[in-house]
């Protein structure tokens, strides 16, 4: 076809184009006007385009346009280029004219067609068509037609299915149809649509509509083919001569190891059967509905540990054999389930039958063997190939719980897996999970920077943390019977109380000069603006309205009550009330309490209304947990106060005298009492007298009438009178002369702070709520530093991770925690994906992309070694003892491999378990040191960090009768197989002295940082020992920080937020900076 019917072809209708037309339609519509309109008319370069790019770079001092034809751009895809030198732009233009010579426009446009690449499935209009509308070429419309045309040059920009949230997939799709507007208008102007048409297109929009394909990429096929359209990536190659990298021959060289890899995506598709079974059951119609509706092949290849469907030809139970014939179809070939093969599902089957404590007997096989039929399509796992004979198949079950498993080294991604089918959704990259206790580590970091030790004592004890005027009253997730843990304890053991308490003082072990500069750096001070500080007025909007800080009279009384109990420490030792001040500490001011007692009444009789619809009453559990929180909130200085103010009322009723009529008179009540006055209790386990109301409940306190109190007071003098009013407890709270003295200490502190500015710095400081915004605020911070990009919202349960973050992120902070740096390309957090590529090089081996990790120091040394030490307890001791058990050393030599196995030695690993609220996702995020080659140890230097997670996709709970799956059943077995796999990978077993193993153990050798072991009481808290002392090699210890002073190990304190750590300056905090 010549080129003038090609170009008259252009003003006929769409609908009325003939079919040989279309190829051309698509192409030369579109792109002619964009990107080469004289394409009919040059004869392979274009010297007017040529000088046009030329003056148009001078103008800009840099090269913004180009000038290379649709011929020259055929000829570089088709034939390489090197670089961008003189001699291979001759080069390319040679090869244009020769193009022009040999081939027609017609055909020089299909090569080039056929050239621009389509995400990760190939190359050219047919497999476009496809990929982005499900239709052949010969199909597309107008829109389509050129929608495809246009991105040819970055289809990745406008591609939404290559996108992970939705908000990048609404961003790509406003793109696309933003370029589509832009084609349009030039068809329009060129005259090869009317105004009608145009009209109609551009109101169509792209209607994008995935094809499916025979043939999909698997998860790190995909994070690759991610990766290298990154600006990183193409402005490298393209300085490289290089435009088109799937035309260029060029090699690929990722992080990957392939067998980590295999174990990996292994480990994580056997276990999530189990989980499947466990929860779900399987049920022979069940379970062939559910494959039925897969539109999944499962892998293509008889591999040992791939996952394949089959289909069951023969069923074989004769002489107690057993022995299942399935076929993967001629070009695969067979394999045979045999009784081993049905073990994995006969266990997890009958905990979803009876509980979670079963155990399988042979009647258990047989009822799963019962729901296998010749036919069916069955889910197995190649367990092994024998040299001779059919393939061993273990049988599983297609899983609707998923998960993610990923392995990093040094910011590489050494493993990955989003899921059982090993394409599309890369749930280890891009799900956004809540990840539970994990997060507890991060918040340990955080205080460790803050000034805290990981020694130090946490209050564990139920309590209501009010913050914003909101009541929180977290809850363990086990029974607790410490009210006391130290940090370590309460990482080792996951306590959450503790934790939240932790975070609610984080900021509290600060001086004003050290709280000022964390202000200043998470922007809570009144921060430079142009020419000095922000105004007064500003700050205070700004306070009060982004961070929701409401400084009121009431909120001024309750930070001079907190400073009045810092300052008092010194009276009630001198007075000989250390205890008393210990129970002081942990009273609640109670700001808001009789608000939020009527709001739990209202949720009590709302409940109860609930459960008798339901026919139900309310559980022990919740009843025990409304009265709990009942009394939490009758405990209070305000309560106290209105206790004291009673007991003057009651006392100025009591006779005091010693008159003749009071004794006879006996148990006479002297005055009528109103009902909702409190009584006189006397204890009869200290002895001590409690007033309050109905302690009578407790069988410990005894009411007194006014006749007792009279006899007790008949025989003493004024003295001691004044005593006994003066020792009576108000409740359980504090006695009636700790209160007067907090009383007068607070209102002398509240005159103080009431006579500055309510939004004054030092105001605020004492204020609990801007303490509280300023710690959680510097997690956030934190958090960014270490390459979480997730929304994270400042809240009192964040360090049970109540916000949601991806895996990645997950395994990135803990990798942050432990070696105290943060790696990222190009010191950007949001190129993720480029994690797993090491290197491009050309056909030849030349380098032409090498990853370059930016390393940053964000956490100091001594804490991450301390955090280390929690992460270890963890797993010795705590909520990750089955790492312990299971992650032995291995070697692929059977001499060294059997000695191993008889010496069973643990090896030393860091890791934290996570259970998300109701059980919907469990996690496990844990870390395998390295091993130094020279001294042949085990070191925190060189490890692994290794990060699993499973749960539903929408969120529903892993429950079923008993079975409950936390991160310790649900996350910590895949981990386990993935650490045993990278222990043997990387040949640990074969370079460890095996006489010095038997005799000590393997230890995880630390570096020396002045750091001492010290002995903790595990059936007190974890608590250090009394008097603190040096721990042997036998005794569980915290590894933390202490100096000798006197006869008395004194722990220390350090203030290192991340931005001392990275070496950044700080302005001098001067003593007028605080005001």
């Amino acid at each position: 076809m010549g080129q003038h019917a090609l170009v008259s072809s252009l003003t006929k209708p769409i609908d009325n184009m003939s079919n040989t037309l279309i190829f051309h339609k698509i192409l030369s519509m579109p792109s002619l006007p964009a990107e080469d309109n004289r394409f009919f008319d040059h004869f392979g370069f274009d010297v007017m385009g040529i000088s046009r790019a030329m003056i148009t770079n001078v103008r800009a001092g840099r090269i913004v346009q180009g000038g290379s034809t649709l011929t020259q751009q055929t000829a570089k895809n088709l034939f390489k280029r090197a670089d961008r030198s003189i001699k291979e732009k001759l080069k390319e233009l040679l090869f244009a004219l020769r193009l022009e010579y040999h081939y027609s426009k017609e055909q020089i446009f299909e090569f080039y067609a056929n050239q621009f690449y389509v995400s990760g499935n190939g190359h050219g209009l047919g497999i476009a068509a496809r990929y982005y509308f499900n239709k052949s070429a010969s199909e597309l419309n107008l829109v389509e037609s050129a929608f495809i045309a246009g991105s040819v040059k970055g289809p990745n920009y406008y591609n939404p299915f290559t996108k992970k949230t939705t908000e990048s997939i609404e961003e790509a799709k406003k793109r696309a149809n933003i370029r589509l507007a832009y084609v349009l208008r030039k068809m329009k102007k060129e005259g090869m649509i009317g105004e009608d048409e145009f009209n109609r297109a551009l109101a169509e929009g792209v209607p994008f509509n995935k094809g499916q394909f025979g043939y999909e990429l698997d998860y790190t096929m995909e994070l690759v083919r991610d990766a290298v359209v990154l600006p990183q990536v193409t402005e490298a190659l393209a300085a490289k001569g290089i435009d088109n990298i799937s035309t260029s021959g060029v090699a690929i060289i990722t992080s990957i190891d392939k067998d980590l890899q295999q174990k990996t995506l292994f480990g994580l598709r056997r276990h999530l059967s189990d989980l499947d079974v466990r929860l779900n059951g399987y049920q022979h119609n069940q379970v062939q509905e559910e494959i039925k509706a897969l539109n999944y092949q499962g892998d293509l290849k008889l591999d040992q540990d791939a996952f394949l469907f089959g289909k069951v030809i023969k069923i074989e139970t004769e002489d107690k054999t057993i022995k299942i014939s399935v076929s993967f179809g001629p070009r695969i070939g067979q394999g045979v389930i045999d009784a081993k093969g049905l073990i994995p599902l006969t266990n997890a089957l009958v905990q979803w039958r009876k509980n979670r404590w079963a155990q399988a007997k042979a009647k258990d096989r047989q009822a799963l063997l019962e729901q296998i039929e010749v036919g069916d399509t069955l889910w197995v796992s190649v367990r092994e190939i024998p040299e001779t004979g059919v393939a061993l198949l273990d049988l599983r079950k297609y899983p609707t719980v998923q998960g993610g498993a990923l392995v990093s080294h040094a910011g590489s991604i050494k493993s990955v897996a989003g899921g059982s089918e090993n394409r599309f959704y890369n749930r280890a990259i891009y799900a956004e999970r809540p990840m539970g206790s994990t997060f507890k580590p991060f918040l340990f970091t955080a205080a460790l920077q803050l000034g805290w030790n990981s020694a130090a004592p946490l209050n564990n004890s139920r309590n209501i943390f009010v913050y914003q005027g909101m009541p929180y009253y977290p809850r363990p997730d086990h029974i607790s019977p410490y009210p006391q843990v130290s940090m370590s304890w309460a990482g080792t053991k996951s306590e959450n109380v503790a934790c939240i308490w932790l975070l609610y003082h984080l900021t509290d072990h600060l001086s004003k000069e050290e709280f000022y500069d964390l202000a200043l750096h998470t922007g809570f001070s009144r921060t430079k603006a142009s020419g000095g500080k922000e105004s007064y007025r500003n700050f205070h909007k700004r306070i009060r309205d982004k961070y929701g800080i409401i400084v009121t009279r009431k909120s001024l009384q309750e930070a001079a009550y907190q400073q009045a109990i810092s300052n008092i420490e010194t009276d009630f030792l001198f007075e000989n009330m250390e205890a008393e001040y210990k129970q002081i500490k942990g009273l609640q001011y109670g700001l808001g309490f009789k608000k939020f007692k009527e709001e739990l009444a209202e949720n009590k009789r709302a409940t109860r209304a609930e459960r008798r619809k339901e026919h139900r009453q309310l559980s022990t559990r919740e009843k025990n947990e409304y009265t709990l929180r009942e009394k939490l909130l009758d405990h209070s200085f305000l309560a106290a106060a209105k206790l004291k103010a009673d007991l003057n009322l009651f006392k100025a009723n009591i006779k005091e005298d010693n008159d003749i009529f009071d004794f006879f008179q006996k148990d006479t009540i002297i005055y009528s009492k109103p009902e909702e006055m409190p009584d006189l209790y006397l204890s009869s386990i200290t002895g001590k007298y409690h007033f309050g109301y109905k302690l009578n409940d407790n069988e410990e306190f005894h009411p007194l009438s006014n006749g007792d109190i009279q006899r007790i007071l008949v025989s003493m003098t004024s003295n001691e009178k004044h005593s006994f009013w003066q020792e009576i407890q108000l409740d359980e709270m504090l006695s009636v002369a700790a209160f007067d003295m907090l009383e007068t200490e607070s209102g002398f502190e509240y005159k103080k702070l009431s006579k500055k500015l309510p939004y004054d710095f030092e105001v605020l400081s004492k204020v609990r709520d801007f303490r509280v915004a300023v710690g959680l605020h510097y997690l956030i911070s934190l958090a960014r530093e270490m390459g979480i990009a997730s929304q994270l919202e400042p809240v009192l349960s964040f360090p049970l991770g109540s916000n949601s973050i991806t895996l990645l992120e997950a395994v990135s902070f803990y990798e942050t925690i432990i070696t105290g740096k943060a790696w990222s390309s190009s010191g950007k957090q949001d190129d993720k994906e480029l994690a797993i590529i090491d290197r491009i090089e050309s056909s030849e081996g030349d380098i032409l992309f090498q990853a370059q990790s930016v390393e940053q120091k964000i956490v100091d040394a001594q804490t991450s070694l301390s955090v280390s030490n929690i992460l270890e307890n963890t797993v010795n001791l705590g909520t990750g003892r089955a790492a312990k058990k299971s992650v032995r050393l291995s070697s692929a030599d059977e001499v060294i491999n059997q000695e191993l196995r008889d010496l069973n030695i643990p090896v030393p690993l860091l890791g934290k378990t996570g259970t998300a609220n109701n059980y919907t996702n469990a996690s496990f995020i844990g870390y395998v040191p390295g091993f130094d080659t020279n001294s042949k140890k085990i070191t925190l230097e060189n490890g692994y960090t290794i990060g699993v997670y499973t749960g539903y996709d929408n969120n529903k709970p892993m429950k079923h009768k008993t079975v409950r799956i936390a991160g310790s059943t649900g996350a910590l077995p895949i981990w386990s197989t993935i650490a045993n796999q990278l222990l043997l990978g990387h040949n640990y077993g074969d370079q460890l002295n095996l006489a010095d193993l038997s005799f000590d153990g393997l230890k995880l050798s630390r570096p020396q940082l002045g750091q001492v072991s010290l002995a903790m009481n595990i059936k007190d808290g974890g608590l250090l020992t009394t008097p603190s002392r040096l721990a042997n090699n036998r005794q569980p210890a915290i590894i933390t920080f202490a100096r000798e002073e006197g006869n008395r190990l004194k722990l220390e304190h350090y203030y290192r937020p991340f931005w001392q750590v990275k070496g950044e300056t700080k302005d001098p905090l001067a003593k007028s900076a605080l005001q």
